[in-house]
């Protein structure tokens, strides 16, 4: 059995006094939040270890590698969606952007974000780079049959932990469950700070399937407060 354990960063300052940081640190929670990542995933074996180049989930990333003992490879294309430039903009300026972006038509959202990265471009990045992982790296194949696609698992399974963000967790997600994709997939898979997923291989009709095995676990931040976000 394969198995993908999905972490998203903890909680980023967004606008430290009151300006926008297109590549922010944690906050003190944050940094917290990771310390906890850190001690509940690092009692458990992992063979590859996974982190997007963004400041917040190297961050994330950094207690756990402590714990394991192992340093996470950098992935470009597990960065998040890419929005416009927007740094030292007013944090107000940013809400109303932002605001704008998620009241407009949903046949507008294929577009992502205006003047940052196109959904169906963002999609097809981050679905190019786990297909090439998982069969070039982890040496699974793929198994493509009328409306049925299907995975190969290679005789001695691996478990990976990636630390990225909402964004990109739920395009893994909904691609591997072979999920229709659409340009709010974040919304309908979201992970909250911190949270973690799992993701397993199920044997089916002599292959293999993904299944979603947990979603948002958050047990390991018992105690600490849950903004939203």
């Amino acid at each position: 059995m394969m198995e993908i354990v999905l972490v998203r960063h903890g909680q980023p300052q967004w606008a430290p006094e009151g300006k926008a940081d297109d590549n922010p640190e944690l906050t003190p929670l944050g940094l917290e939040q990771a310390e906890r990542v850190g001690r509940f995933l690092g009692q458990e074996r992992f063979d590859a270890f996974y982190v997007s180049p963004l400041l917040r989930s190297r961050q994330t990333a950094a207690p756990l590698a402590r714990q394991l003992g192992m340093e996470p490879k950098v992935l470009p294309w597990l960065e998040e969606i890419r929005p416009p430039k927007m740094a030292g903009y007013p944090a107000e300026k940013v809400h109303r952007y932002m605001e704008d972006f998620r009241a407009q038509d949903l046949e507008e959202w294929w577009k992502g974000p205006p003047g940052g990265e196109a959904f169906r471009e963002f999609h097809k990045r981050v679905v190019g780079g786990v297909e090439s992982l998982l069969i070039d790296s982890h040496r699974m194949g793929v198994q493509e049959g009328g409306e049925w696609r299907l995975w190969q698992v290679p005789p001695d399974p691996q478990r990976l932990v990636v630390v990225s963000h909402a964004g990109v967790s739920s395009i893994l997600v909904s691609h591997l469950l072979a999920i229709e994709s659409v340009p709010w997939e974040w919304e309908r898979f979201h992970l909250g700070w911190a949270g973690i997923a799992r993701l397993v291989t199920n044997r089916l009709a002599g292959a293999a399937i993904w299944r979603l095995f947990s979603f948002d676990e958050r047990t390991h931040l018992a105690g600490l407060p849950d903004p939203p976000g």
